[in-house]
Formats: C-alpha cells, structure tokens, sequence
C-alpha cells in the first residue's frame, strides 16, 4: 500500500511538472494593425516583452481595431488591441454594415489613447470639417479604427457620402498625399506617429484643428474627448485641438483566466511600462489602475481577477 502511495505521489508530481511545462510552452496570438500603426508598435513591443517572462507570444499585423474583434470573436488569436468605441459597437450589433453580437470578446484594461490627426495642405481651404466635402481622403485600411472612426464621425455629419474615400494604410497614405493624389489624410493613432511626421516634414502640410467642430464629434461617442496634440510633437508644429479615444487591450471567452491574468501581469507594471515607452512614446500611458468603465465593454474574469489582486478594484 505505502509503494502505491509513492507511486500515486510520483505521478502527481510528474503530472504537475509537465503541465507546468506545458504552460510555459504555450504561444499566445496578439493581433496589433497595420505597418506604420501604433497598435502594431504595441504589439511587437509586448511579444519582445514575454521573453523577459518566458512566454510566448507572436504579434501578428491585422487591418486593425475592427478586423483584431473579429479575430478575437472567432476564437483565432488570445489577445488583441482596438478602440473601446468599435468593441463596444460590435458587443452590441452595431458594427455599420454587420449586425454580429461580439459577444465572446471582452475587456482587460486601458493601454493609451489614440488622437485623430487630419493631415491637409496649409493652401488647401480646408479649415473645418465640413470643407472636406469633394475632397479625396485617405482613411485607411478597411477594418481599422482610423476608417472606422472616419466613417462614424463623417456620417453624423452628413459628409461621409460626399468624399472620395481611399482605403489605404498608412505608409501608402504617405505617398499618395506627396503626390497630390489625395488631398487629406486620416490618422488615428498614439502620438507621435512616423507617418505623419513624414508627411509633416513638408512645410506646406500641416494639421487640421478640430475646434470648431468638437461639440459635433464629442456627440458621436462618449468615449471620444476634447484633447489637444501638444506643440513640437510634429517638428516645428504648434498645439492642435483634437479628439482621442482608448485603444485597450482585449481578450476573449476561450483565454482562461489564469492566462488572461499572466498577461497583464506582464504588462501592467511600472518596470513593463518602461519598457513599452521605449517601442512607442504613447505606452508612457499605461495606467497601473482598471479604468474598467473606459474599456466600455465586460470585463474578462482573468482582468477582474488580476485588478483584485492589486486591490484596484471590488
């Protein structure tokens, strides 16, 4: 019997090694956005991060916000970036042109806040909005939170129907804007960003301030804010207003919790921070704190788990 004992402990010790090694061993998808992005700084930045941890992740590039909630709804990556304003349309059906309930994605914790930046020539007449009208616009990828939010805050208003709008990213926008194919480009994205310090190195380029136009804008999402992009952030540039929303991180149903907290433990620490801000200026605002209500969708058992532990949240 006592040989039996030992036998049984052995097997739950071999049991519990090679489990613990399994785990280990896992890899985790993380979906970041398009080439020149901020999201695929991000994600590139954590997958370099998890070696420190001795885990495993493979950043992959995507269209971007709308494109990672799909992937995270059909169970094909663990983890992924996008705006809490298009997670929180898809949670409900609302996505413009798809009416899916993306229920299985939810919410793990705040990572920056994107800024809306409208590149235009300084000759161009372009002084609000609604001067966009006829003009040939650059909005990116199909998928993205730069389209996404260009289509949504275009459409409230009314101007949407009445530009030529080009699906492109980033660094294609760039050439076709110093070629004068098209007139304006839409950025939404971390600050800085190389695309748009590219095309801001032209002294005849400049940003288009949204001033005029933030009582309009502020009414399309309550997680859109009044926000000003600092002066000297482009060059020479000087302060611009304009409006950010959060790119949070998020998750799924099918990531357990234990794995869902690993990650953040990973991530939301000051020594990770560091590190991050070294990839890309904007994860200086990681916040060590849940900032559940700005993630605007449910939170994750594993994040809700993880802020506990750090006594954050009740």
């Amino acid at each position: 019997m006592k040989k039996f004992y030992l036998l049984c402990s052995f097997l739950l010790l071999l049991f519990y090694f090679q489990t613990d090694a399994i785990a280990a061993d896992k890899e985790f998808v993380f979906c970041g956005g398009p080439s020149g992005g901020t999201f695929m700084y991000f994600a590139n930045g954590i997958s370099k991060l998890a070696e420190k941890y001795d885990m495993k992740v493979t950043a992959i590039p995507t269209k971007g916000s709308v494109d990672n909630i799909r992937m995270l709804q059909n169970n094909q990556a663990n983890f992924a970036i996008a705006y809490a304003s298009d997670a929180n349309l898809a949670r409900q059906g609302l996505l413009k042109g798809d009416n899916t309930t993306y229920d299985k994605v939810l919410g793990a914790g705040v990572l920056y806040s994107g800024k809306i930046h409208i590149i235009i020539k300084r000759d161009s007449g372009i002084r609000t909005l609604s001067d966009l009208k006829g003009k040939r616009i650059a909005v990116g990828e199909a998928g993205t939170g730069a389209a996404s939010s260009a289509e949504r805050i275009l459409s409230h208003m009314g101007i949407w129907e009445n530009i030529s709008r080009y699906y492109i990213g980033y660094r294609k926008a760039e050439s076709a804007f110093k070629s004068g194919m098209v007139d304006t480009v839409w950025v939404f994205a971390g600050i800085p960003n190389s695309s748009v310090s590219e095309m801001l190195l032209d002294n005849k380029a400049t940003l288009l301030d949204l001033r005029n136009d933030m009582e309009d804008i502020l009414s399309v999402s309550s997680n859109y804010r009044s926000v000003k992009i600092p002066k000297g952030t482009y060059n020479d540039s000087p302060a611009v207003d304009t409006v950010e929303a959060d790119a949070v991180l998020l998750t799924n149903r099918f990531t357990s919790e234990k794995d869902v907290s690993r990650m953040m433990e990973m991530i939301y620490n000051p020594s990770s921070v560091r590190y991050m801000s070294t990839q890309h200026p904007a994860a200086i605002e990681i916040h060590l704190d849940p900032n559940m209500n700005r993630m605007m969708v449910p939170p994750h058992p594993g994040a809700i788990r993880f802020w506990r532990e750090k006594r954050l949240t009740h």
